[in-house]
């Protein structure tokens, strides 16, 4: 999957070390990459868990999202020693339930069909088909072709969609959906993206 570190990066370099990097420090590399490490997969949670807090089926389970958001918040703004301390582990282990809920949920509202019991859809034809509520998160969408396909409250969380054709598919209701997975498929101007998301360059002459 094509890189996406979250903001993750510029929150270590310009918040977390007031500026400092690895190249003006080469002796706080190994450290400054360490704690990279660990607020690029805080940011993940949080990115996951905004969206989530937005989502209107997901109302009802709002309070602990946002409740969950602003401790995760405090984490990312630790010390560096602090935060190589944290357990990530414990952190997913609440992230993922209120995740999978708010998944289920939006499921429930779209009218979509039954959970997928597959999870790799390598090369498969999808072409124009409504894939609306469908939960593909975690699946293998590589070369799959989702052109002209509806997405709306498809959960795409943590799917593999490099080289995915997305040619004029409507996304712009899935859940989960992150630049990193737009980035590594393939796509054009009338591909449509949740409001967060942007055209990558590279689709101008497709």
């Amino acid at each position: 999957m094509a890189h996406d570190c979250f903001g993750a990066g510029q929150a270590v370099t310009q918040e977390i070390y007031s500026g400092t990097n690895w190249r003006t420090s080469p002796e706080q590399a190994n450290a400054i990459f360490k704690v990279f490490l660990s607020v690029r997969q805080l940011h993940q949670m949080l990115w996951y868990l905004m969206e989530a807090s937005t989502i209107l089926p997901a109302e009802k389970i709002k309070t602990n999202i946002d409740l969950l958001i602003a401790e995760l918040e405090r984490m990312a703004q630790y010390s560096p020693d602090e935060i190589l301390l944290l357990n990530l582990d414990s952190c997913r282990a609440r992230v993922n339930p209120l995740l999978k809920r708010t998944s289920a949920l939006v499921h429930a509202a779209s009218g979509g069909a039954e959970a997928n019991e597959a999870s790799d859809f390598i090369g498969k034809n999808f072409k124009r088909a409504r894939l609306d509520g469908r939960d593909f998160s975690m699946s293998l969408l590589i070369a799959a072709n989702l052109q002209g396909c509806s997405f709306y409250g498809a959960n795409l969380l943590g799917a593999d969609m490099r080289d995915a054709n997305i040619v004029g598919a409507d996304l712009s209701e899935s859940i989960f959906l992150t630049q990193g997975q737009v980035n590594a498929a393939r796509g054009n101007r009338s591909t449509k993206l949740p409001a967060a998301l942007t055209h990558p360059t590279a689709w101008q002459s497709v």
